[in-house]
């Protein structure tokens, strides 16, 4: 049987006929040795499955005891041998154990076993006939022991050292390892660009609340007042024909006192004896003669003018309203716009300046310094007039959806473009022709009629046009601003006015 001076375990025995075991390690402790213990028999084990095999059950030993003679067996294995016997004697050299004697158990022994079977578990040693596996079938793809390899099931197959084939596959392994790698890569950039992209979406969200709420305070602010100015003229109004009805109130409470006096002294004169009333009667007669004053007359127009403050209200003030705000056809979309551009608050200018820490997003414009208008048109006529001013590169069209979409922007790019005194024309049609145009614009009008398939230009204060592109146009076409100045390029306010129209219909 193997030694058991191949174990680190350290062993003491006391007495003759006594052995006992003293263990170094705690329980966990001799679990971590078992763990060393398997991996290093894992690359070193020679001792046979037989060694390892109780004498009575003849399989693996399981809480293996030592007798005083130095044979091991199962625990379970010698206590029904000595109840079947009778008698304590060892199942190998018949020696008699005494009765006060009870047989210690064989950490060592035990642990051994123990590692042979996790070797065994863990396919190191072949199942079939406890052999190590140290060749690989190049045929059935599995490694097999030197038995096997001579077995019928391997006959005429190839095989090779484990440790070469396995060299072999671990390369094999390491190479489609590699894209993997690659691919945990780039999701661990994606993820850090779309956590990049939920902070801009939070950021964002943020900053259109607090402009949304500035511009409904605007509004508010203006209602107010309205109200406020309507409500300041009613007062006045009612304050002004209350006083002109309390001033003939006035008068005419003077007037019924001295009439109710005149009454008092006649009725006051008629109840007197005969001989005083006479005396008193050329007087009270001379009250009666004196003229009466006229009938008051009703007041037109002495109540609140309802109508005037009611009439239309909320047409009348959004009639005002009007005046203080403003409609701009086309509004700049920022989720277009090149990380170099800086948007206005409003969303209706641009300037080229440093670039911007921007989510990279798939309708961003990465190829050219350009921001796109945020609605798009694919029927109808559209105007808008942009102050270039004294920019001396820029460039004004529309593109087609396809194109963005695609990435491949001149495929579906119209636009005119100035670059220091000379003006250029693209289209995906031809190439960039240089136009012959003398005068330089300070305000640029595009006018887009999708149907008829026109797209121009023109000097907004001269209404020369500057160039015309035709093309049957099949996509959504979005507005197109290019700028490298760091002077804005501003879309212009369209004037607004309100025409009431009477619409007169037949009554049967």
């Amino acid at each position: 049987m193997t030694s058991l001076a191949q174990v680190n375990d350290c062993i003491t025995v006391g007495g003759d006929n006594n052995p006992q075991f003293a263990i170094k390690t705690s329980e966990e402790g001799k679990k971590k040795n078992r763990k060393r213990r398997h991996n290093k028999m894992a690359s070193s084990w020679s001792a046979p499955a037989l060694e390892l095999s109780c004498p009575v059950c003849q399989d693996i030993f399981k809480d293996p005891v030592l007798l005083p003679c130095s044979h091991s067996f199962c625990n379970v294995c010698v206590q029904q041998w000595w109840r079947t016997k009778q008698t304590r004697v060892c199942p190998v050299c018949k020696a008699v154990s005494p009765r006060s004697n009870i047989p210690p158990r064989n950490l060592v022994l035990k642990n051994l076993c123990e590692a042979f079977l996790l070797e065994v578990e863990s396919g190191v040693v072949c199942r079939l006939h406890t052999e190590r596996l140290k060749l690989y079938c190049v045929d059935h793809q599995t490694p097999v022991c030197i038995v096997c390899r001579d077995s019928s099931q391997h006959r005429n197959h190839t095989f090779t050292p484990v440790n070469e084939a396995a060299e072999f596959h671990r390369n094999g392994l390491l190479k489609r390892l590699e894209p993997l790698r690659e691919k945990v890569k780039l999701f661990h950039e994606v993820k850090a660009k779309w956590e990049k992209t939920d902070e801009d979406i939070k950021n964002q969200a943020g900053e259109t609340e607090r402009k949304v709420r500035e511009e409904f305070r605007v509004l508010r602010t203006f209602l107010q007042e309205e109200e406020n100015v309507r409500i300041a003229a009613l007062k006045q109004e009612e304050m002004h024909k209350r006083g002109m009805m309390k001033d003939k109130i006035s008068v005419l409470i003077r007037e019924i006192n001295a009439m109710e006096s005149t009454i008092k002294t006649i009725e006051d004169g008629l109840t007197d004896d005969d001989t005083s009333f006479l005396i008193k009667v050329d007087t009270l007669t001379k009250e009666t003669q004196r003229p009466l004053p006229d009938d008051p007359r009703h007041v037109t127009g002495a109540l609140i003018n309802v109508a005037k403050y009611l009439a239309n209200i909320s047409f009348s003030v959004w009639c005002k309203m009007i005046e203080k705000v403003s409609y701009t056809p086309v509004i700049l979309n920022p989720n277009t716009a090149h990380e170099e551009l800086h948007l206005s608050e409003c969303l209706t200018s641009v300037t080229c300046g440093p670039k911007q820490p921007l989510a990279s997003t798939p309708e961003r414009m990465e190829q050219h310094r350009c921001v796109l208008g945020f609605e798009g048109y694919s029927s109808g006529t559209h105007s808008w007039i942009v102050e270039v001013g004294d920019s001396q590169v820029w460039a004004l069209g529309v593109i087609a959806q396809d194109a963005q979409r695609m990435g491949n922007i001149l495929s579906g790019l119209w636009m005119l473009r100035f670059c220091h005194g000379k003006f250029t024309a693209f289209c995906p049609s031809r190439p960039g022709s240089v136009l012959p145009l003398k005068d330089r614009p300070q305000r640029v009008r595009v006018y887009l009629d999708w149907e008829k398939g026109k797209l121009s230009f023109l000097d907004q204060q001269t209404d020369t046009v500057l160039h015309t592109f035709t093309h049957t146009f099949t996509s959504k076409l979005f507005p197109y601003i290019n700028t490298w100045s760091d002077l804005p390029l501003k879309i212009l306010p369209m004037k607004l006015s309100v025409t009431v129209t009477n619409l007169l219909k037949n009554c049967r």
